[in-house]
């Protein structure tokens, strides 16, 4: 049995190695102005790069390929009102080599007041578990709407108001259960998240010693988590990236180095917990979530509470597997370190990748 977890570890965690977790990669937002509207869609300099119809396999060149990228660009996104397309009467792409991303700006005539239909059309050429956002502000900069789409639902309709109209106060249209599936499917497909956590439970004997890891755990990113989403505290993604990733390198080393369980752990688990939490929070900040203050609460909420029943899942499915194992001692002896070194293998793999061979 012992042999079949660190098997299964292993081939759920090394086919995601260049898979740390899987956040948003593209947002877009829409304005309306008196006479126009305006839509900044912004992508992943690897999302550009399918967009364009290449390889998953080959690396971008985004820099090389600007001049393709301002021809496609108007195909990014799509416009309706009463059954007509609006063209885009200007379109402009920008790359920006700090962090890699690819920005694609869109401005469209004014609409008229009513139902407007936006379909991003570029979800089509991208992988069906992508997820993207759309977020519709009025002159005032008031939210209207504010939706998760994919390939498979790539449509958002919102009703538009007048000139005279938009200056009244909005009440935005924030998908509670959307926001749920976004956090519940982040944390089940957050393979480095969910390698921090094994590291950690792994090597505990009592309850008490679990039960303590896992609500420090939570505490501590719930915490970053809302202080980035509110933008009281930030770190950019090319800081927390790595320091995920060494936080489990780090737990893994501990493991193998003093053997039992490490004393003091829950200090360390909250730690590392706020630097995860840094992580979870750029999906929301990626998604738009926090430019109004009127959208935030209820899609920080949300999704706090998606992470933590898919947290809450997996700790079920895991805990009575560990606990079972510890009663033997060749587990205790070689199944423990095996699966830190496992732990040590893939945070030090992920630290490469997103220091080195970025």
């Amino acid at each position: 049995m012992a042999a079949g977890l660190l098997g299964l570890l292993s081939l759920v965690f090394f086919s995601a190695t260049a898979l740390g977790h899987n956040p948003i990669t593209s947002w877009a937002v829409a304005r309306l102005y008196p006479d126009r509207l305006e839509l900044r869609l912004e992508m992943a300099s690897e999302t550009a790069w399918l967009f364009l119809g290449e390889p998953v396999n080959s690396p971008p060149d985004i820099a090389g390929s600007l001049p393709r990228l301002k021809l496609h660009a108007a195909e990014a996104y799509q416009l309706s009102t009463a059954g007509q397309t609006l063209a885009a009467r200007e379109t402009n792409v920008d790359f920006r080599d700090e962090d890699g991303s690819v920005v694609i700006w869109l401005i469209f005539p004014r609409p008229a007041p009513g139902l407007a239909h936006f379909e991003a059309s570029y979800l089509a050429r991208l992988p069906a578990d992508h997820r993207a956002t759309l977020t519709v502000r009025d002159e005032a900069n008031k939210t209207l709407r504010s939706e998760l789409v994919n390939a498979a639902k790539s449509s958002v309709e919102v009703e538009l108001p007048g000139a005279a109209a938009s200056s009244r106060p909005s009440r935005p249209t924030v998908s509670f259960l959307a926001f749920l599936k976004l956090g519940i499917e982040h944390i089940l497909t957050g393979y480095d998240h969910l390698l921090f956590l094994c590291g950690l439970l792994v090597v505990c004997r009592r309850f008490s010693t679990t039960m303590t890891i896992i609500t420090c755990f939570t505490l501590a990113h719930s915490l970053t988590l809302a202080l980035a989403a509110l933008n009281v505290v930030t770190l950019p993604s090319r800081v927390v990236e790595p320091l995920i990733a060494a936080s489990i390198a780090f737990v893994g080393v501990e493991n193998l180095v003093r053997r039992g369980e490490p004393k003091g752990r829950w200090l360390l688990t909250f730690a590392f917990g706020l630097i995860h939490g840094f992580g979870f929070a750029s999906v929301l900040r990626q998604a738009g979530v926090g430019a109004s203050g009127k959208s935030l609460l209820l899609p920080l909420f949300a999704f706090n509470l998606g992470v933590e029943l898919g947290q809450l899942a997996v700790v079920i499915v895991l805990l009575p597997v560990l606990w079972k194992l510890r009663t033997r001692p060749t587990f205790v002896r070689y199944g423990v370190p095996a699966i830190s070194a496992v732990v040590v293998l893939l945070g030090g793999y992920w630290l490469l990748q997103r220091t080195v061979f970025v």
